[in-house]
C-alpha cells in the first residue's frame, strides 16, 4: 500500500487536493504576522512571518519578506527570508533570497535561490553518524584493552 500511495504523490503536491482557506490578494498589502492551520494563498505583498500547518501558496505576484513555515509550500512569486518546510515546490517564477530547511525539495529550471541549503532530517543524520562514530571508537579501545 506505501507504493501505492508514493506513485499517487509523484508529481503531484498535497495541496493540489485541499480547498485554500485564506487568501491574500494581489492587489493587497498586509503588515505582520499570518498563524493558521490551513492553506493560505499570497498573491499580494506581505511584511511578516507566515506559518500554517497544511500549506503555504505564494502566487506570481506575492512579494514576502519574512519566513515561511509549514508542512507543505510552493513558492511561484518572491520570498526575501527563510523558509522550513517537509516539502518545498520552487516553480519556475519562483524565488528565495535566504535559508531553506526542507525535507524535501523540488526546483524547477529557471527558479532562483540565494542562501544555504538543509535537506532531510538532520537530527538524525547526525545522531546516526555520532553512534557509528561512537561505535568505531568503542572498538578501538575494546582492542586497545585486550
Amino acid at each position: 500500500m506505501a507504493k501505492e500511495e508514493r506513485k499517487k504523490d509523484v508529481g503531484v503536491s498535497k495541496l493540489d487536493s485541499l480547498p485554500i482557506t485564506t487568501v491574500v490578494g494581489n492587489d493587497m498589502s498586509f503588515k505582520g504576522d499570518i498563524h493558521g492551520d490551513g492553506i493560505v494563498r499570497i498573491d499580494g505583498k506581505v511584511e511578516g512571518n507566515i506559518s500554517s500547518k497544511q500549506g503555504i501558496i505564494l502566487g506570481e505576484k506575492a512579494d514576502v519578506e519574512g519566513f515561511l513555515e509549514s508542512d507543505n509550500i510552493i513558492i511561484f512569486g518572491h520570498i526575501k527570508g527563510s523558509v522550513k518546510s517537509k516539502e518545498l515546490i520552487l516553480k519556475t517564477t519562483g524565488s528565495v533570497q535566504g535559508d531553506i530547511v526542507s525535507d524535501f525539495l523540488e526546483v524547477e529550471m529557471g527558479s532562483k535561490y540565494d542562501g544555504t541549503l538543509k535537506i532531510g532530517q538532520r537530527e538524525v543524520y547526525n545522531d546516526g553518524k555520532q553512534s557509528k562514530v561512537k561505535g568505531a571508537t568503542e572498538q578501538q579501545e575494546a582492542g586497545r584493552t585486550k
